[in-house]
């Protein structure tokens, strides 16, 4: 098996695995809805008063933890690409995935702190 092939054959697995894992949220998921569930969420959290602007930088944790995810993928892509050398390669894969944790990591300690967003008077 040459290298393009490893990488490609890696990458679809990945993706099935996601997809995998979609699909099984969705038939464990509860189906049943409630008033309480269909009421207008704000941020993950019952709203409350005026509404603070129309971008909520509740989302900003959120927002890091998927910027993160395209240049893991990208990034080997495209050192595969370019120097054909399935070690580099994997080298790379693994420092971005090192940084995807790390960053998503911090984006969901970030988004959960609903304190720095709470409106003071």
């Amino acid at each position: 098996m040459d290298d393009a092939t490893a990488v490609a054959l890696v990458y679809t697995v990945l993706f099935l695995l996601m997809v995998e894992t979609v699909y099984l949220v969705m038939l464990i998921a509860p189906r049943r809805p409630t008033p309480y569930k269909l009421m207008r969420y704000e941020a993950g959290n019952p709203e409350s008063g005026p509404a603070k602007a129309p971008l909520a930088m509740q989302y900003l944790g959120y927002v890091l933890m998927l910027v993160t995810l395209e240049p893991a993928v990208a990034i080997p892509l495209a050192v595969h690409i370019m120097f054909n050398n399935l070690q580099l390669t994997v080298i790379t894969a693994l420092i971005g995935g090192v940084v995807t944790v790390a960053a998503s990591a911090y984006g969901y300690r970030y988004a959960k702190r609903i304190e720095l967003w709470r409106v003071t008077s």
